[in-house]
């Protein structure tokens, strides 16, 4: 059973574009334009070579599971041509409807790339999920932190490169994030012994500074930022404790 991830893009100028591509589940896959010759779009180009100088404003990327409704949006960003996260980019499964606005514009040019993570939805009694936490600072940076829950172990959420949260955004302010775990049950679905109901940030003495409850990724709004500002510092840990 494919599962295939859209994106739908509106530009400053008025104009829009249709990515779309098979995906990989768990697995960061670059959506390239639509190949399906039914719009009049140049197909399989990544964004930015597809539309060069223009500059998106508002994007929602749909999971869709051929002929289910089990696909899950984890996450998306933009990447400059060097591989840095742009901006996060908001999403869904199936039904999910709009076109949310981004943090912040995109210029299009050549190296820009949208990727997108997406997950089945798993039971909690059967399998562990991806947790996944999308940021946007205040100072216009952006990161992406995620790992796959284990039942009954607490572990750190890292950011494509390996680092943690602490390491990452040393000295900035969160400013909004999206959360994602892609379970039926939630994070922990099995009494309150061993499990966490969200995603836990801590400092270096263990002090709880937020907390962050995941949706699934796959509601009828696209994944909702929760913007509430957080200062980080360089021991920061964010972590799961999932059970089953």
């Amino acid at each position: 059973m494919a599962t295939n991830v859209s994106a739908m893009i509106r530009f400053s100028d008025g104009t829009f574009t249709y990515l779309r591509d098979t995906v990989t589940l768990n697995t960061l896959t670059e959506l390239k334009t639509d190949a399906s010759g039914d719009l009049n779009i140049a197909g399989d180009l990544s964004v930015g070579l597809a539309n060069q100088g223009k500059t998106a404003v508002s994007v929602l990327c749909k999971v869709q599971t051929d002929d289910a409704t089990t696909g899950m949006f984890g996450y998306g960003y933009f990447t400059d041509p060097q591989g840095k996260i742009i901006v996060p980019v908001q999403g869904g499964g199936t039904f999910t409807t709009g076109l949310p606005s981004l943090k912040r514009p995109v210029r299009m040019t050549t190296g820009v790339k949208l990727q997108v993570f997406a997950s089945a939805l798993t039971a909690s009694s059967s399998a562990m999920s991806y947790a996944n936490l999308s940021v946007y600072c205040a100072s216009g940076m952006s990161d992406v932190f995620s790992v796959l829950s284990e039942d009954g172990v607490a572990k750190a959420l890292l950011n494509k490169d390996g680092n943690t949260i602490g390491e990452a955004l040393a000295g900035q302010t969160i400013a909004c994030t999206i959360a994602t775990f892609a379970s039926t049950n939630g994070v922990a679905d099995v009494g309150i012994a061993d499990g966490i109901n969200g995603f836990y940030l801590e400092d270096s003495q263990g002090q709880l500074k937020m907390m962050y409850n995941p949706c699934k990724g796959n509601n009828q709004s696209p994944t909702p930022w929760v913007e509430i500002p957080v200062r980080i510092n360089q021991n920061d840990t964010l972590q799961v404790l999932a059970n089953t």
